[in-house]
């Protein structure tokens, strides 16, 4: 079968999801387990940073996957249109509303006190080229583990953009359709997280100088 022998690399998403819609059960079969295979790290990470247990995570990329592939009318194959999105921002977006319905509203957007200090921070550094290149400088596992943890500690709203935009590298306008919010929003709540990232993590970018006790 043409589709079968085909290359994982070889084949868009695009045409793993016509095959999710017009192919037979073998091509159905084989589209959908590249999909998983393709997407699922990447859904699976988004969830893992924003859900408020594993457990939610898992259910969140689970739900994602088999939203995609139900038959018929409601089956999210038939809601994908590459010429507006990448199929992992749908994938993602799908996520993210299963894990806002199974966690309280009061837990999803919680935003620190001192909102108008930060505002300050970020009004005086209106280019990102003033934030420090966190992601950059944290190459190393020790420090990427570090940043990881750094934003899991944000508040909802942050941390969710952040993942989107500069850990799964979506762009701004998919990022702004996963969290249905304008583009706008999307630059500035990922300003205000990499402000916050920048103070959370000021002691770690700082060259330790000195003898070493």
């Amino acid at each position: 079968m043409q589709f079968a022998a085909k290359g994982d690399a070889a084949q868009s998403d695009h045409e793993l999801v016509r095959a999710l819609l017009h192919g037979a059960d073998a091509e159905f079969d084989a589209a959908a387990t590249l999909i998983y295979r393709r997407h699922s790290p990447a859904v699976l990470r988004f969830a893992m940073m924003i859900a408020s247990s594993r457990e939610i995570a898992f259910d969140a990329t689970q739900e994602a996957f088999i939203w995609l592939t139900t038959a018929g009318e409601k089956g999210g194959a038939n809601r994908f249109d590459a010429t507006r999105g990448s199929l992992a921002a749908l994938l993602c977006g799908v996520a993210r509303n299963h894990v806002l319905r199974l966690q309280t509203a009061d837990a999803r957007f919680v935003l620190p006190e001192d909102d108008a200090a930060l505002d300050g921070l970020i009004d005086a550094q209106t280019d990102d080229r003033a934030v420090p290149g966190a992601f950059e400088q944290l190459a190393e596992a020790d420090r990427s583990r570090a940043l990881l943890n750094a934003v899991a500690k944000l508040p909802y709203e942050f941390r969710e953009v952040i993942v989107l935009v500069e850990l799964e590298g979506l762009a701004y306008d998919e990022a702004a359709k996963v969290i249905g919010c304008p583009i706008g929003t999307i630059r500035s709540r990922l300003s205000r997280a990499k402000a916050r990232l920048k103070v959370m993590l000021t002691e770690l970018l700082t060259p330790q100088h000195g003898n070493s006790p």
